[in-house]
């Protein structure tokens, strides 16, 4: 179980917050003003290059101390670095400058989660997925499912599944956590299904998505098949730790 909540936490990072890449790139905002520093750290945060994004949007900060977008920022460059203690003192401040920015409420949800908080989670995640002023309430009913499964409740994580994919049936994610929850039950054929129907609706390739597959297709003992989706998958992939996962994978069925 523990391996199977720590890739739902890095598949998580990619989708958190939007259900694409916001466009955040500075674009006729005048250069060198807090906005644009801030949005470059934005546009860096969602190409994954969090060093690059910490950097600028700590720049940004500092000329302009209470700007949300910013402090909401650094709580996910902080999410991405597992300092989840300072990644809530970004979004509870967030929250005190403005209520209504809900993303911190999710992200709250996640960051309580990661610490063992599962009172203060569910709290959080809740306010985000019923408001009706959150464009993105899916993303909460993910956080909610994976705070269910880290607990093994797994009735209460598919209900959380199948009420975010009333919103959005299309969305990866949730459709990939379905597979995760049918995997811990040992459902693996269920699991496969879902794991490959959240892959059909990516627009590209995700190397966590097809680790997925490649573990359940090894339970299921089709060799070729995992051999294949794994060798794949190492060939996207530029992450050391990944790297090594995938080859031990690949190791242990040959």
């Amino acid at each position: 179980m523990k391996k199977i909540i720590i890739l739902v936490f890095i598949i998580l990072l990619v989708f958190s917050g939007c259900k694409k890449k916001v466009n955040t790139a500075p674009g006729s905002i005048k250069k060198g003003s807090p906005e644009y520093t801030m949005n470059m750290g934005l546009f860096y945060l969602n190409e994954g290059k969090v060093n690059l994004a910490e950097i600028e949007l700590k720049k940004a900060l500092k000329k302009r101390p209470n700007m949300v977008r910013g402090l909401n920022g650094m709580g996910i460059v902080n999410i991405y670095k597992k300092d989840f203690k300072t990644a809530i003192k970004y979004f509870n401040k967030v929250l005190r400058i403005s209520p209504g920015f809900h993303d911190a409420y999710n992200f709250l949800g996640l960051a309580y989660t990661e610490l063992g908080n599962y009172d203060l989670a569910k709290e959080n995640l809740l306010i985000a997925a019923n408001s009706d002023k959150y464009a993105n309430p899916e993303n909460a009913y993910q956080n909610l499912a994976k705070l269910e499964l880290s607990k093994k409740k797994y009735r209460n994580a598919m209900r959380y599944v199948d009420k975010g994919l009333d919103v959005d049936r299309h969305f990866a994610p949730l459709l990939n956590m379905k597979g995760l929850i049918y995997e811990s039950q040992n459902a693996n054929e269920e699991a496969l299904k879902y794991f490959r129907k959240a892959r059909s609706v990516l627009t590209r390739d995700d190397v966590n998505y097809l680790i997925n597959i490649g573990r359940v297709y090894i339970k299921l003992g089709q060799r070729n098949k995992a051999l294949d989706i794994l060798e794949k998958a190492l060939s996207y992939t530029v992450s050391g730790n990944t790297k090594l996962q995938i080859r031990k994978m690949i190791k242990k069925i040959e």
